[in-house]
């Protein structure tokens, strides 16, 4: 019988952060590339890595993610943010108006 490793259930992490938080700060740096002197982008980039390592630890996974969400942010796949909308409807659209007038 072979062993297997304890690892099956442990989320992906790419230096330490999560794949969303990497794409976040290549997004970021690589839009500074655009502006500035790369030297720039990599502080910024590093920087980042850093502050997010920081302030995600001890974090559930999917911190970040549930923040930009909570402060209004959409998110594909998910309904409308609780900041956005002030009333949620079967009927779709979120408008109670609409709903009413029916």
């Amino acid at each position: 019988m072979k062993k297997c490793a304890r690892t099956i259930d442990r989320p992906l992490l790419l230096f330490g952060l999560e794949p969303e938080d990497v794409g976040l700060l290549a997004l970021v740096s690589g839009s500074l590339i655009i502006f500035f002197d790369p030297f720039y982008a990599g502080a910024v980039f590093f920087g980042g890595w850093l502050v997010l390592r920081l302030a995600k630890q001890g974090k559930p996974q999917g911190y970040i993610v549930h923040l930009f969400y909570k402060h209004g942010m959409r998110i594909k796949g998910l309904i409308e943010p609780p900041k956005r909308v002030s009333w949620y409807s079967v009927f779709g659209g979120g408008d109670h108006d609409a709903d009413a007038e029916l």
